[in-house]
C-alpha cells in the first residue's frame, strides 16, 4: 500500500537528496530516477526521468505516470536538460516536456536539473505555460541567471557548493529573496544541518530564522 505523507515536526527540510537514510528532525525528499514503485517506501520523495538516463524513456514515462499521484510523491523530478551528458538533446527536450505536462496535470511542483541549457529549459516552461512551482536544484550559476529565474517566480535550491570558497552560489544565496530558496544535500553525503549552518553564515542571520523561513517556503510550494 502507498505510504501516506504526514508532515512531522521537522527542523530541517532537505528538498533534494539521494541519501535514503532517515535522519531525525529532517524531512528529506528522496529523489528517484528509476524503479518508481519503490516510492511507496519513503515518507516523501520526488520521481522523474533524469536526462542522463533516458535509454528506456517510454516505459519510464508509463511508470512515472502510474506512481506520480501517490500522496508521498511531492514533486516531479529531477527532470530537465543537460548539454554535458551524451543523451540526444531533442530527446531530452521531448521527455522534459512530457514531465512538465504531467506535473501540470496533477498539480505537483517540478524539480529541475539544468546544465548549460537554461535557454532551452526556460523556453519549454514558457511554452507549456507552467503554473506549478518550479525549483532549480543544485544552483551554482552566476547572479544574472538567478535574477532571471527568480523574476519568473521560480525557486532556487542550494547545496554543497555553498561550502566551497568563491562559488557563485554564495553570492546568489546572500542576495536572493528569503521566500525564494531551499537547501539540499543532493548526493554530497553532507548533513543538511551543515548546509543550514553555512546558509546562516552567508545570509548573516540566525539559524532559527533560516529554519522558520524554509518551513514557510516548504508549506507554500508543497501545500503542506
Amino acid at each position: 500500500m502507498p505510504c501516506t505523507f504526514v508532515q512531522h515536526m521537522a527542523t530541517y527540510y532537505d528538498i533534494h537528496t539521494h541519501n535514503t537514510a532517515a535522519r531525525t528532525g529532517t524531512l528529506s525528499i528522496v529523489a528517484l530516477y528509476e524503479q518508481f514503485s519503490s516510492a511507496y517506501g519513503y515518507p516523501a520523495c520526488s520521481i522523474g526521468l533524469h536526462p542522463w538516463y533516458l535509454q528506456d524513456h517510454e516505459a519510464g514515462m508509463r511508470e512515472l505516470e502510474q506512481y506520480a499521484s501517490s500522496p508521498n510523491v511531492l514533486a516531479i523530478g529531477e527532470c530537465g536538460m543537460d548539454k554535458v551528458c551524451d543523451t540526444d538533446l531533442q530527446l531530452q527536450a521531448r521527455v522534459f516536456e512530457q514531465q512538465v505536462a504531467l506535473a501540470q496535470r496533477i498539480g505537483k511542483p517540478l524539480v529541475i536539473h539544468c546544465v548549460r541549457a537554461y535557454d532551452e529549459v526556460l523556453a519549454i516552461l514558457s511554452r507549456e505555460r507552467v503554473t506549478v512551482p518550479v525549483i532549480f536544484h543544485g544552483f551554482n550559476k552566476k547572479k544574472s541567471i538567478a535574477d532571471i529565474l527568480v523574476s519568473k517566480g521560480y525557486y532556487l535550491s542550494f547545496g554543497s557548493a555553498l561550502l566551497k570558497e568563491g562559488t557563485p552560489a554564495i553570492e546568489v544565496l546572500r542576495e536572493i529573496p528569503a521566500e525564494k530558496f531551499f537547501l539540499e544535500t543532493d548526493s554530497s553525503g553532507l548533513s543538511i544541518a551543515d548546509i543550514y549552518a553555512k546558509a546562516t553564515e552567508i545570509r548573516k542571520t540566525t539559524e532559527d530564522a533560516i529554519i522558520l523561513q524554509l518551513t514557510e517556503n516548504f508549506k507554500t510550494v508543497f501545500n503542506r
